[in-house]
């Protein structure tokens, strides 16, 4: 991407709300890859032209000056080995100057966050029909201030949004777009969800549950786990959403020593090695490291901690009997299945997936049970459909419940246990 273009892209980036000339520098100082261009004097003047020379632009003065942007560094207090995030501060301290005001149904087709009535179109003033400059940036500068914004046009910044690869054609919803939009102004950085539905956006989680999902299901934003220690020393978990542009696969230290844990096990005799072998094969790794390393692996049930007779193993690894006559046992890891990293999935979308026009009439509704808990009526539903399954939309209906607390059972289905069998047949899949 060449200077000017890169310049184009920032601009596009923070959104219906446009940005302020003294912002614009901040952010080309920090973006990535870094920006090729010393922002000295010319260079500014340079910049200037090109914004003012660029039809898919416009200028516009606000009523009072806005603040500059202030950035910060997400990922600076992460603890490398357990990906937590050990701030204590809280991303609300954060003055945002951008608050959410959601432009709907624009007759311009105009879509994102914007007050559009408390700012006026200066384009005319600063820009000739020949797309030539009116005043030079000193000039503009000392004419408004900080109250300047260069905007871009609507399919300028939706196309960017939306990325190279998504489907020019697709229509998004004000609130859905006005959300993309946040996610793409922050960056590399991303939003977490719990902060766009707490803070900035200011509605219940299930309805910003509901305006990532389409988003999500087009392909325009990713989804990461995120953990921060709070200050009470309990774990918060949220989501983070980034575009897909800025999407980075961040991976621990223990992420990666397990994955080579698990591929060496793999590689074993019937998937099972001395506790003695692998902290050989991991040299690199101390004895505390190793320790902590096998308690992950045994608390997300990859591996199981199990004895096995010496001679099973290696019989010419010296005795085999001790002084009691009894065959010596040595501790072993047993792979149980392959290591894989958690991410965030739409596990639960997939009820909302089914046909709208899904016939629930062959279905005998049976209520609820009030003698019996909710948990163990849709437990024993699930088990007497047998291997065949059911959905969970089926279980809705039956039991006369709704889409989130059928979503609640399954996971809580999940927590105690039974996720390899039965939750997948909540989810009318076979078996594992």
């Amino acid at each position: 991407m060449d200077p000017l273009s890169m310049v184009e892209d920032e601009v596009v980036l923070e959104g219906l709300d446009g940005i302020t000339f003294p912002s614009l520098w901040i952010r080309l100082e920090d973006r990535k890859p870094a920006f090729p261009l010393k922002l000295d004097d010319p260079s500014k003047d340079f910049i200037w032209k090109s914004l003012i020379s660029n039809t898919e632009l416009r200028f516009y003065q606000l009523r009072k000056e806005r603040d500059d942007v202030v950035l910060f560094d997400r990922f600076k207090n992460i603890d490398s080995e357990t990906d937590i995030d050990i701030t204590q501060r809280f991303s609300d301290t954060r003055k945002d100057i951008y608050p959410i005001i959601i432009t709907l149904e624009d007759k311009d087709g105009l879509q994102g966050s914007c007050a559009l009535q408390e700012r006026t179109d200066v384009t005319q003033h600063l820009r000739s029909e020949s797309l030539a400059p009116l005043l030079n940036l000193k000039e503009a500068l000392e004419k408004y201030g900080r109250k300047l914004v260069v905007v871009a046009s609507q399919l300028l910044r939706f196309r960017t949004l939306i990325g190279i690869g998504s489907d020019p054609d697709l229509k998004l919803n004000d609130d859905s777009f006005c959300l993309l939009e946040r996610v793409g102004r922050a960056r590399w950085q991303g939003e977490l969800q719990k902060d766009l539905h707490g803070g900035t956006f200011k509605v219940d989680a299930r309805k910003l549950h509901y305006l990532r999902k389409s988003l999500v299901k087009h392909g325009l934003v990713t989804m990461q786990p995120h953990v921060t220690r709070v200050n009470t020393g309990q774990k918060q978990n949220s989501i983070l959403l980034l575009l897909k542009r800025f999407h980075v696969n961040r991976r621990t230290k223990y992420d990666i020593l397990m994955e080579h844990m698990s591929n060496l096990l793999m590689q074993s005799p019937d998937q099972l090695s001395t506790l003695m072998t692998l902290k050989e094969q991991l040299s690199s790794v101390n004895d505390q490291t190793f320790k902590r390393l096998t308690q992950y692996m045994r608390s997300a049930k990859f591996v199981e901690l199990c004895q096995c007779p010496l001679e099973d193993l290696d019989p010419t690894a010296g005795p085999c009997i001790n002084k009691k006559g009894d065959k010596v046992l040595v501790r072993c890891l047993k792979l149980l299945k392959p290591y894989t990293k958690k991410g965030v999935t739409e596990d639960d979308d997939d009820d909302d997936d089914e046909d709208e026009d899904y016939d629930h009439r062959a279905l005998p509704s049976e209520g609820r049970i009030m003698e019996t808990d909710t948990l163990s009526q849709a437990y024993q539903l699930v088990l007497s459909r047998g291997t065949k399954g059911i959905t969970r939309r089926d279980v809705e209906v039956i039991m006369r419940i709704g889409k989130l607390e059928s979503r609640m059972i399954c996971r809580r289905l999940e927590r105690e246990g039974v996720r390899t069998l039965h939750c997948r047949l909540c989810l009318g899949l076979p078996p594992m």
